[in-house]
């Protein structure tokens, strides 16, 4: 396959193929990433389905709870999308370039940079705000102003940053720049820096893009999530969001089916996203002559590293 400039198609079929050959950093990757934040979502919201089922009564309020469950479920995921892919983010990193790391090694590597990751993806970028919001409010009854306004605000403010600044994952723990230079070093490449380094000249063709994969993953939500709505009805015969079992209700859509199709399409989106940071670099640095010259030493000597795992230079990225 040729490193090349490409185009939003080639990059969503490439992330196709790039999840087939490393599926492990989808399934356990990903699945180590998004565990945490699975059990805070539940935490949060899962008193939503849970007093719905307990009812036992299917009128207009209960649709209302649904809708209300629903928008709140997505809003998270949506948020916490690129914190739970870190692990994704440096395993595929160190795979297509380097050799498969153990997960062990992943996972320290990540710990290396949870700060600097919280501070940026966690905090500043919605998720940990939101599901602070959100507990002011457990337990109770729809609040229009948090539930609905600030946290549409978070998720618009959160879409907003994405799509200007959408490789700072990767800025973060793939290129390891830090998020203020040291005293005396001056020099040194910030996260902030080289993210405008690497951004500014792409923004538009940036926010395209990412209006483009976010329909395109909303389409692929919904699917999954029907597909999965379609399996469990031929298998228990049971259309209903509620499924009964002997006299327990169990609204096992929402708590199940709907974050698993979420997060499955979450998922999907780390691959598209680091195929765009890979063509991003390969447009404004001429990367593909420097991979095609760094492949060429790999192969004769061994010892050359990868410019993805190593921390860019001045003269590298100016």
């Amino acid at each position: 396959m040729s490193v090349r400039a490409r185009s939003l198609a080639e990059i969503g079929d490439l992330s196709l193929l790039l999840v087939r050959r490393y599926s492990g950093a989808l399934v356990v990757g990903f699945t180590l990433g998004l565990l945490p934040w699975a059990i805070l979502n539940f935490l949060l919201l899962g008193y939503i389905p849970i007093n719905e089922a307990r009812d036992g009564i299917i009128d207009e309020q209960t649709y209302y709870e649904r809708a209300r469950y629903v928008w709140l479920m997505c809003a998270l995921v949506f948020l916490q999308t690129p914190i739970a892919g870190i692990f994704t983010t440096y395993y595929i990193g160190q795979a297509v370039f380097e050799e498969r790391p153990p997960w062990a090694t992943v996972v320290k590597a990540c710990r290396q940079s949870l700060l600097p990751v919280l501070w940026v993806l966690g905090t500043l970028r919605g998720p940990l705000v939101a599901m602070a919001l959100l507990a002011t409010n457990w337990g109770g009854e729809f609040a229009p102003g948090r539930e609905l306004f600030w946290v549409l605000v978070i998720v618009l403010w959160a879409a907003l940053i994405r799509s200007i600044r959408p490789f700072m994952p990767e800025i973060l723990l793939l290129e390891r720049c830090p998020l203020r230079a040291a005293r005396g070093q001056e020099t040194t490449i910030t996260a902030s820096r080289r993210s405008g380094l690497l951004h500014s000249p792409l923004s538009g063709d940036l926010i395209g893009r990412y209006l483009m994969t976010a329909i395109i993953v909303a389409a692929l939500a919904l699917g999954v999530f029907y597909g999965i709505m379609a399996v469990r009805g031929f298998l228990s015969t049971e259309w209903n969001w509620t499924l009964h079992l002997g006299s327990l209700p169990i609204s096992d859509v929402q708590l199940l089916w709907l974050p698993l199709a979420l997060w499955i399409v979450a998922g999907l989106s780390i691959f598209m996203r680091f195929l765009g940071y890979l063509d991003a670099r390969i447009r404004l640095e001429g990367w593909e002559v420097e991979l095609a010259v760094r492949a060429e030493a790999l192969r004769q000597f061994g010892t050359e590293s990868s410019p993805v795992l190593s921390t860019p230079q001045a003269e590298n990225v100016a």
